[in-house]
């Protein structure tokens, strides 16, 4: 066997390699529909549920669990590069590339609000409350849904985050001889207990991935259909209607 056979084979099946696990981290996003669905009240827990269970499903654990006001919030997961074909839920060989080239994670927040309900608005100068956290007097005052008697919108949003450490200067001939500065407003002044005064996190909000938004949404309308299918299955048989009297 030539050398430039040998060379050849190996140049096709590192192509074919790289096609394959690119390939290999899509399939399971839909690319239709929409990231918001209008349920019945008497379907809300069942819609709740299978919400929950489908961040499960898609390998993300539940952080956050309120009924009463209807939201659903998950802890970070890392997003899947063209490295790990198993992870087939990212849509698109572009999304795959931005998460090989760098390290991005995904989080789901699901939230249900009465079609029509007023939320708080923006004031002047208001007073900072911090989020609805479930059993604060802040979620108290909002409605319950476990009650709610009007239609009740889902929304889905997954938001993307990027790794970003703040003073890297990478090297143009070797990742051994990056270097870092530091940035004065990133210590705490004389004085302040508090810390710094500016955010160090780690994580930076990058976007939001609406194919990943449709596909939880996707997965809740069809538990909702499955659920109704099984309700018209048991419903119980009419009785058929008397006969009309004789006539004479």
């Amino acid at each position: 066997m030539s050398r430039e056979f040998t060379g050849a084979r190996l140049v096709t099946c590192a192509i074919t390699a790289g096609t394959l696990m690119m390939t290999g981290c899509m399939g399971a996003l839909s690319a239709e529909g929409t990231n918001r669905l209008e349920i019945e009240p008497r379907q809300y827990t069942t819609a709740f549920d299978a919400a929950a269970g489908a961040a499960r499903q898609l390998g993300y654990e539940i952080e956050v669990v309120d009924r009463s006001n209807g939201i659903i919030e998950t802890r970070p997961r890392h997003a899947g590069s063209a490295a790990e074909p198993w992870r087939i839920d990212n849509d698109g060989p572009s999304e795959v590339g931005a998460n090989t080239v760098a390290h991005r994670r995904r989080k789901i927040r699901i939230e249900f609000t009465p079609v029509g309900a007023t939320l708080d608005q923006a004031e002047p100068d208001p007073v900072l409350r911090g989020p609805a956290i479930p059993g604060s007097t802040f979620a108290q005052e909002r409605f319950d849904l476990q009650t709610c008697t009007t239609l009740i919108e889902m929304r889905v949003w997954v938001y993307l985050e990027r790794s970003f450490r703040e003073g890297v200067k990478p090297s143009s001939y070797s990742g051994s001889l990056a270097s870092y500065w530091s940035n004065p407003l990133s210590v705490a002044p004389a004085g302040n207990p508090d810390g710094p005064i500016r955010d160090n996190a780690q994580w930076t909000p990058v976007g939001r991935d609406p194919a990943y938004e449709r596909t939880l949404a996707g997965k809740v309308a069809a538990a909702l259909a499955a659920a109704r299918g099984v309700e018209r299955a048991v419903e119980p048989a009419k009785d058929p209607p008397p006969a009309p009297p004789p006539v004479g």
